[in-house]
């Protein structure tokens, strides 16, 4: 539908009802059951299809908040419009989505998110980890082109939230983030970062200890296939993966900041962008540091692409148009992204 084409339709004494219309009644038509599901029907272009017989699926009526049934004339399979969508079997309407997906891009809590959208404090915690799944899809869609820098970024190994029957090791106090290893070792969870030309940034966790070739190619080996020209430190893992992908290596020597041009302060100064960020949660556990460094992207992205009126719209249909449905009690379900008998060996040992 062509707002600006419908709107020229019309004559001045319309355009001003209609502008007073929405002003009063504005509220009330974002918050009916079956806003999410007008929004996808109308933004989705293709059809639904049906997933076991590959054919496209018959309208079926509506259910009684008024969403779109579908039905495949072969299996009989039924779906909706929500269905496998971040928005399935919610009960909440596009109101309240479309805040908190605003509410995440200003980093709220989710003490701060509930309050916002009056809603439970553990409705905040599934929607805000919903949200951040979802942004897979997109994170996975990232490409490093042209000239770029490249950096690893180290996290310590954060257990929060897990029981005490389940630690690996003996929990620490709050204020404590010491291990008896120094500098980068196994108790170190390494992050690959890397940001073009373009700005476009990829932050993902490889696994433990010091960054090395296969995790550079589980990281970026299918995102630099447009990439010419590499800045990274001294690292030895950058030589063999740029040779592997004919992509021209500048490495800073050890102990300097820059080589004449070469330097890598960009990267580092994401770096220093996500610590500040990353403190205002107060610690996030390993189990889910990897949806808040694709947040992390998701937020960088958006505003060096988009304009501020448009980030909000633009965010809602990147995160609910896509096939993202993930069940609420699976979030806690989630695999580690690192090994922690690997990590915590020694202490397998002596038990």
């Amino acid at each position: 539908m062509n707002i600006k084409q419908l709107v020229n339709d019309l004559d001045p004494v319309t355009i001003i009802e209609f502008k007073n219309y929405l002003i009063e009644n504005l509220s009330e038509l974002c918050r009916v059951k079956n806003s999410n599901s007008k929004i996808i029907c109308n933004h989705r272009n293709k059809h639904i299809v049906c997933k076991h017989c590959n054919v496209k699926m018959n309208k079926n009526g509506k259910t009684p908040n008024g969403v779109q049934k579908y039905i495949c004339k072969i299996c009989k399979l039924t779906c909706s419009e929500t269905t496998n969508t971040i928005v399935a079997h919610s009960h909440l309407s596009f109101d309240v989505w479309s805040n908190v997906i605003d509410n995440l891009l200003d980093g709220f809590s989710i003490r701060r998110i509930a309050e916002e959208n009056n809603i439970s404090i553990y409705t905040s915690f599934r929607l805000r980890h919903k949200v951040l799944l979802a942004l897979k899809n997109f994170v996975k869609g990232i490409e490093i082109k042209g000239n770029a820098q490249s950096d690893e970024k180290y996290f310590h190994i954060n257990l929060k939230g897990t029981k005490t029957e389940n630690m690996p090791r003996h929990s620490k106090k709050r204020t404590s983030t010491k291990s008896p290893y120094r500098g980068i070792s196994h108790h170190k969870v390494c992050a690959v970062s890397t940001i073009d030309e373009e700005d476009n940034l990829v932050l993902e966790i490889v696994g433990l200890g010091r960054c090395t070739t296969e995790m550079l190619e589980s990281a970026l080996g299918d995102k630099v296939s447009e990439a010419n020209n590499f800045n990274t430190d001294s690292a030895t893992a950058y030589r063999k993966f740029c040779k592997n992908h004919n992509i021209k290596l500048h490495a800073v020597p050890s102990g300097r900041h820059s080589n004449g041009d070469i330097n890598i302060s960009k990267i580092n100064g994401i770096h220093s962008q996500l610590e500040i960020w990353l403190s205002k949660f107060r610690g996030v556990s390993i189990r889910h540091l990897q949806e808040y460094l694709d947040w992390f992207v998701f937020i960088f992205t958006m505003k060096k692409k988009f304009s501020l009126n448009k980030i909000k719209t633009e965010s809602y249909n990147t995160i609910v148009l896509d096939n993202n449905y993930i069940k609420a009690n699976d979030i806690v379900k989630l695999n580690i992204p690192i090994s922690l008998d690997v990590a915590y060996a020694e202490y397998m040992n002596q038990s």
